[in-house]
């Protein structure tokens, strides 16, 4: 093999090993990067932008599952289906069909074949959307003082932790780091001379899943239909 061969294969192997260092050094420096921006304390002001976006949506399937040490409130599953202004809800035996546009109110009771339908309507989309925004209501009250926790994974979702309390009433909440979702929160109150009561919230949800279909006026073929 002639010198100037040898001299261009060297050449090659430095440029080659040049390369896959400066490679190794960008990967470096973004997971450093990534890591710093992972640990970096998310202030009041941050954690409430991100819980304002869950205003936006409209379209939603959520089920809430409630854990709680006071008798009067015991467990529970709630199960909603939001879209265009249309909510099915479902907990126990009971389902809630509201059409915002048409004023429209009807709990049904699937034992008992009745549904009740409401001449007065009183929005049941209006209750459930203000249930999805409470960690930004609470975020903008002056009364909790505004601890940021960690970065956790609940049920599969990153997310923020943080915790707001006052004298009597400590809020834990985990929210979703991409949508401003609540996943978690777990309500301690105490007062005084009385036992804590614990209450815990899991949310899991799709944004952007729910048809028509499934938000259509109930069949009540077979119902009593009885007015209020």
């Amino acid at each position: 093999m002639s010198e100037e061969k040898k001299k261009r294969r060297k050449k090659k192997r430095k440029i080659g090993t040049g390369t896959l260092i400066i490679f190794a050094v960008i990967c470096i420096v973004l997971a450093v990067f990534s890591l710093v921006h992972d640990f970096k304390k998310m202030n009041r002001d941050d954690v409430k932008t991100l819980a304002q976006k869950v205003a936006t949506i409209d379209n939603i399937s959520c089920e809430i599952a409630i854990e709680s040490s006071e008798e009067n409130v015991g467990s529970s599953i709630s199960d909603y289906k939001l879209k265009d202004g249309k909510l099915i809800s479902k907990i126990d035996t009971f389902e809630i069909y509201d059409n915002k546009d048409e004023q429209s109110l009807i709990q049904i009771d699937r034992d008992s074949k009745e549904a009740y339908v409401y001449s007065e309507y009183d929005s049941q989309i209006d209750d459930f959307e203000a249930m999805l925004c409470t960690a930004e209501k609470l975020l903008e009250s002056n009364d909790y003082e505004y601890i940021f926790k960690d970065y956790e994974t609940v049920n599969g979702v990153k997310c923020v932790a943080f915790s707001l309390s006052n004298t009597n009433t400590t809020f834990d909440i985990w929210l979703d780091k991409s949508n401003g979702m609540i996943v978690k929160m777990v309500c301690n109150y105490s007062a005084e001379g009385e036992k804590t009561i614990s209450t815990t919230m899991l949310y899991r949800y799709k944004i952007g899943s729910v048809t028509d279909e499934e938000v259509q006026k109930p069949n009540l073929e077979g119902y009593t239909i009885i007015d209020l």
